[in-house]
Order: C-alpha cells, then structure tokens, then sequence
C-alpha cells in the first residue's frame, strides 16, 4: 500500500508539473533518433514505427529523460490502440509558430502559451481512434492508475508537457486513429550559437564477447519484452517474467542456467524487495540488477547491506542497459577484474 501510495504520489506530482527536472538543452530529433531501436522493439511485430522528422530543427530546453518517457509512453498508447491488426505509427517533428488563437493546446494544460516559436513533436497512430469524452478521460491521473501495474500513465505526460511550458492537443475520432501533438519552446535565438549535439557520452564498454542468460522480472509487458529483444540481439539468452512469483519459480527452476537477474523495484503482489529476499533465499549468490524510477539512493536503501550487482534508473536507453549487464556478466567472468 506505501508503495502504491508513492507511485500515485509521482504520478500526481508529474501530473501538476512539480517534479523533479534536470534541465539542459536538447535536440529532439537526436534524443529519437538514438532511442529508436528501443521504441521499435517495445511494439509488437504487426506495427510499423516511421520517422519524418524535421531537417533542422531548434533547441528546446528539457529533461532528457522525462521527453524520452513521453515519447515511449505514447507509443506505447499507440500500440495498444492498433491492437493486434497491421498498423503503423508515425513519429513527426517540426517547427511551429504558435499564435494567440491556437488555445486548443492550453485547454489539457490550462497553462496558456506564449505565442512564438516551438518545436513539434506529433505521435499518430492509425488505431481504433476516441471520443472527445474519452480524451477528456485518459488524461485523467486516477483513470491511468491500473491495478496490474505501475507506469507513468498519460496523465504525467500532461505534467511533464505543463512543467516544460509546452502544450499538447490531441485529434482523434473513433475508428479514425489518433495524433497527439506536444509543442516545446525553443531556447532563445542567440541563446547558443552552435547546435547541440547530446549524443551520450561514450563509455568504454567491457572488451572481449560476453555470454549468458538473464531472467527479466517486470510487471510492464512491453518492458520486459523490449529488454528480452535488447539483449537477445546482444547474443544473451533470456527468461521473462511479469510478476514476481513467477520469476521465483523460473529462477528456482533454471537456476544452474541463470547467471543474471533484472529485477523491477515497483511491482504489485510482490515488489522488487520481496522478490529479491526470496531469490537470496534459493541462491545467496544471486547476482540482481535493480530497476526503477527511482533514483539509485531512493531505490537501493532497503538493499544496502544486500550487495546488488547493479543498479539501472527508468527510462534507460539501449547502450546504458546493455552497458550495465555487459559490465555485470564480465564482473562475473573475472570477479577480481
């Protein structure tokens, strides 16, 4: 219960735009460009993502992370509004210059715009489409919160935008698809005299081929389905689990197999502690890598004395995870490296 508590207390505060931020300058085309191989393999086979992004496009002001989990959090709407038919979702970006009229980007916010220059960031989908009082709903933070699991949920997205001074206007009509369309407020002409390129910086990735198998404990499908794609593709095996008791009894089951356990902290029946109490139970040795929203202080106190292999902080990119269960594995093929 304190923890459902904490997650709708995060939700309500993105939602009200008074979370946390770390701003910096962002180019959007970059942050898509470098998360598209996560965005495509948290969707189903049957949906096509596109880009048509922008050929230049200005520099906003934003939470690196926060953007990203708005773009995954609305593809992932969008994938669960296609279903299970051949679709596609389109991802555009573009320059706009809003004017005093446009007030149908404010009324989900209630935060007027500046008229001006912004950066457009639109998700379209070509799914079953909403009603006008379904939009109204969605954006709801109590409507998000679902009982199998713990998300961001479009309400935050709201929060995030308003906390951003953006604004968001969504079209749709049932049977028609949808396009969310999020604006952002370029930095200032002059502000920065050369473009910004935030390319992540590049780490040294742990040499020489890597091996094993991972069990992935997430309560969010698409999550664990995504990170099982990721690491697949890195020549890892995997075993996925949405709930707890069931990555108990895989991992007692192909314990001799499984080298590696990446556990979701926030998961209803049982959370990560728990789940990882009973994982020591079977194997003291259990080498565990936390995920969470949280950050590493907030999510790994309860775990001090507990010895994690690692911790990894929601949304992560594809080289930062890949990065911390490459290191992980190698640590374990040379534990005194």
């Amino acid at each position: 219960a304190a923890e459902q508590a904490a997650t709708l207390t995060n939700q309500m505060l993105a939602y009200s735009g008074k979370g946390s931020f770390s701003i910096s300058p962002l180019d959007i085309n970059n942050l898509i460009r470098q998360n598209i191989d996560l965005f495509e393999v948290s969707l189903p086979k049957n949906i096509r993502l596109k880009l048509d992004l922008a050929e230049k496009i200005p520099v906003i002001e934003a939470d690196h992370a926060q953007i990203q989990q708005i773009i995954m959090n609305l593809i992932i709407n969008a994938g669960h509004a296609i279903g299970s038919h051949q679709g596609q979702i389109t991802i555009t970006t573009r320059v706009e210059n809003l004017s005093q009229d446009q007030r149908e980007f404010w009324e989900i916010t209630g935060a007027p715009l500046v008229p001006g220059e912004y950066v457009s960031l639109q998700v379209e989908d070509d799914g079953i489409g909403m009603s006008r009082e379904t939009i109204a709903q969605i954006f709801d933070p109590f409507f998000t919160t679902k009982e199998h699991g713990s998300g961001l949920g479009l309400a935050a997205v709201v929060g995030i935008i308003r906390g951003h001074q953006g604004g968001i206007y969504v079209e749709s009509e049932p049977g028609r698809g949808a396009i969310f369309h999020l604006l952002f407020p370029t930095i200032a002409a002059g502000s920065y005299q050369e473009p910004v390129n935030n390319e992540p910086t590049k780490r040294e990735l742990p040499s020489g081929p890597v091996s094993g198998t991972v069990l992935i404990i997430d309560d969010e499908p698409w999550v664990g389905e995504a990170v099982a794609d990721i690491l697949q593709m890195e020549g890892l095996e995997t075993f996925r689990a949405v709930a707890g008791p069931q990555g108990i009894a895989l991992y007692k089951e192909h314990q001799a197999q499984i080298d590696l356990v990446l556990l979701d902290l926030m998961m209803p029946e049982m959370n990560g502690e728990e789940v990882f109490l009973a994982l020591r139970e079977i194997d003291p040795d259990v080498k565990v890598i936390l995920s969470s929203g949280y950050s590493e202080a907030e999510a790994t106190r309860r775990f001090v004395s507990s010895k994690l292999a690692n911790f990894i902080q929601k949304p992560y990119d594809f080289d930062t995870l890949t990065f911390r269960i490459r290191e992980a594995l190698v640590e374990l093929m040379d534990p005194a490296g």
